[in-house]
Parts: C-alpha cells; structure tokens; sequence
C-alpha cells in the first residue's frame, strides 16, 4: 500500500491527496483520488493538445486562405476586408456577456465551447459554397466571432483538472501543438493552392471539419458544471477592473507588453519586404521568418516556459517573456544583417510562446477560484480592445515617423511595462495572493 502511494505522489503533485485521512482505508481513498486525478490530467492534456492541433490549422485558414478567397474569389470590398480582419478582436469586448450567459446554462465550460466550434464548422462549410460575397462575409463573421468566444472559458477547467505545481508544464505541452497544426496545415494549403490555384472553397470545406474535429475534443476533455449562486448582470463582470485594483494594475502593464508586441506584428512584413535598404530579402525568406522559424521556435520553447512558470512567480515570469520581445523587436527594425533579423525572430518566436502561457494562466494566480471565468471574461475583452486598435498605432506610426519610431515606441512601452511590474512586485497586495495561490 506504502508503495502504491508513493508511485501516486511521482506521477500527480501531493495536493491531490485529500490529507487528514489515518489508517489504510485513508491511504485506500487517497491512491484511489490520486489516480483518478492523474486520469484526469493525462485525460485533459491529450485532448487538449489535439485540438489545439486543430486549432492552429484554422488560424492559418483565418490569417491567409479566407482573405484571400475574400480578395481573390468574391472580390470583398476593401472596407469589409479591413472588418474581416478586425471583427475577431472587437468581438472579445462581449466575452464578459456570453461567459455569464454560459454560466446560466446548463453545459459545463467544454460544451459550451464545443458549441462554438461546432457553430464555427457549419459557418466554414456555409463559406466554402457561398455564391456571393455578402454571404461570405456573413459566414466568416460568425467564424471569427465563434473562435474568440471561447477563449476564457478554458481557465476553470486547467484550475480544476491540473495542480498547480504542473499547470504551466502541461498548459505549455498543449499550447505547442498550435504553431506546429499551421504549419502543416499552411504548408499543405500553400501545395494545394500551387496545384489548384482557384480551388479556395475546398480549404475552408476542410476547415469546417477541422473546427468540428476541436468540438469533439473540447467534448472528451473532463469538466465540471460549477452551480450559480447567484445571476449578476451581464456586465457585472467589468465592475471587477474598479473592485480589484491588483488586477487592473495588472492588465494595465501587460497592456504595454501586449501593444508592443501587436502594432509591430503587420509592420514586420512590411518592413522586409518594402524597405529593404540594400538588402536583397526573398519572398521565399520572408515566408521561413513567419511561417517556420517563428512557430518551430514557439514549439520547441513552450514547455521549457510552462517548466518556467511552475518554479518562478508571477511577475519573475512576465519580466523575463518582456525582456524576449525588449530585444529582439528593436532589433528586427534596427538591423540590415539576416543573420540578426534571424536572430530577432527567434526571440519574437519564444517571447510569443512564454507570452501565450503566461496570458492563458495568470488570472488563476490573482483571482479567486470561484471568479475565475469571470476575471478571464475581462481579460479577454481588455486583450481584444488592445489588438484591434494596437495595429492602427503601428501604422500610424509607420507613416508619419518610420520604422525605427516603431521599434523606439515599442522599447519605451516594454520598458516601461517592466517598470510597472517591479512596481507590482514590490506591493504588499501582490504578495498576499501570490502566498495564497502557493507560490
């Protein structure tokens, strides 16, 4: 029995076993609930990175095949296109309203998130036969919609399903599988479309199955219906920013990062491939910086940053991701030498992955647990306010100072995010939830 315990507390973090139990049935009932966690947690990671296997293949859909089905196929209007690209981020501003309006159903976070991918599938499918291009943006739309709505509903289960102690490792597993599903997925979209260059409706008739393929999966991931006791309004949720100042002094500092980051990420195309200054930058390059060597290096750092997240604290997380994007954003828009722009994306690749876990998982550490999807609610609203207008700056900025002012403006931001989090670090408020989430 002795042995059987000890194998439980290898394989599942000690907080699994209910303590204050004496005797062999108490070390019965605890190898019994440590296993049970364990099948839980493997159960959870395995689907939770198939389907964000899926999920990244239909980023790509959405980054490259429907825009240029939208150009190419029906001929959208520059203005519709401009709302294509955008309508995902500003949709997140209603993420507090539908998370409530999930929470006063009766489905549990993964259903409901299983009805958005199942909506998203009949939009791909209505857009892969459309015979206009009103419709299609119609179909597209509620795709785009779909996909952000889901975004917070995940936290309560990685709060419920994973310790704390391996949250980060197993979160960061998971999120690696996304760069390498758009990968392949880009990589058989791009031989397609060369074979069959008009044939754009047969991708978003594969998306459609890909998106049904992450409801099945969000399906066979375990999670609990957690019971209301109460109905708030539905935009009680960003009273939260006002109540809790921890938090918004939080997501203030992170905005700068977040910014930094958004309004240079269309700029960087431009920059190699209209302002090369002597350097002579092949598409075919320009494709590798974005398409492979930025991914492979989000895969291949994921889950050292989840490994990271699980033994630092918060804020010793955040300052080392900022510091990846504080040198190589300058040095992307600083340098003529491939070999530094090499360099740079590789930086941008990693500080992208340790800036995704970190996103998907801070609120667990500053919110309480019965909160927990309404603090998430919030910060994916604030997150997609910021992206829709980030990208705007960036090309105002672009056009009125260069790209040098961009990459200036994006180091003052960054530093001066890192200066609010030493600022946070340093708060006695801070300190009390960090104890309190066991770091």
């Amino acid at each position: 029995m002795q042995n059987m315990q000890q194998q439980s507390e290898i394989l599942c973090p000690p907080n699994t076993v209910r303590e204050g139990m004496a005797g062999d049935l108490g070390d019965v009932v605890s190898v019994r609930e440590a296993g049970y966690s364990c099948g839980v947690a493997r159960r959870t990671l395995i689907w939770d990175s198939a389907r964000y296997l899926f999920q990244g293949a239909l980023d790509e859909e959405f980054r490259t095949v429907l825009l240029l089905m939208a150009i190419r196929i029906f001929d959208v209007p520059a203005y519709f296109r401009v709302i294509l690209t955008s309508i995902g981020f500003f949709s997140m501003i209603f993420t507090p309203l539908t998370q409530q309006l999930a929470n006063r159903s009766r489905w549990n976070n993964t259903q409901v998130s299983a009805f958005y991918f199942t909506l998203m599938g009949v939009a791909f499918l209505g857009a892969a036969f459309a015979t206009s291009w009103a419709i299609f943006f119609f179909f597209v739309v509620i795709a785009r919609v779909c996909d952000k709505q889901q975004i917070p509903l995940m936290l309560n289960v990685y709060a419920d399903n994973y310790a704390r102690r391996g949250r980060g490792f197993r979160v960061g597993v998971a999120l690696a599988c996304m760069p390498i599903g758009g990968i392949i997925f880009s990589q058989f979209a791009g031989y397609f479309l060369d074979k069959n260059p008009n044939h754009f409706c047969y991708l978003s008739f594969l998306a459609s199955f890909l998106a049904l393929g992450c409801a099945l999966c969000f399906l066979r991931i375990p999670a609990r219906k957690a019971a209301m006791e109460r109905h708030p309004p539905l935009w009680d949720n960003f009273k939260l920013l006002a109540k809790d100042r921890l938090f918004t002094l939080i997501l203030l500092f992170y905005s700068f990062v977040a910014i930094a980051n958004q309004m240079t990420l269309p700029l960087r195309v431009e920059y190699l491939a209209g302002h090369r200054r002597g350097l002579d930058i092949s598409y075919g390059t320009i494709l590798a910086i974005f398409a492979v060597i930025q991914p492979l290096a989000s895969v291949l750092s994921g889950p050292i940053w989840g490994k990271f997240y699980d033994r630092v604290s918060l804020v010793t997380m955040r300052q080392c991701v900022t510091a990846c994007f504080l040198v190589g954003i300058p040095l992307f828009f600083a340098t003529d030498d491939i070999n530094m722009i090499y360099l740079a994306s590789i930086l941008l690749g990693i500080g992208r992955s340790g800036g995704v876990i970190f996103w998907s998982l801070w609120v667990a550490n500053v919110a309480p647990k019965r909160e927990l999807g309404e603090y998430m609610s919030v910060n994916a609203a604030v997150m997609g306010f910021r992206d829709a207008l980030a990208p705007i700056f960036g090309y105002f900025l672009l056009i009125y100072g260069g790209p040098v002012v961009v990459g200036v403006a994006a180091f003052l931001l960054l530093m001066f995010s890192m200066l609010g989090f030493e600022y946070i670090h340093g708060r006695p408020a801070y300190r009390e939830r960090m104890a309190a989430a066991g770091q």
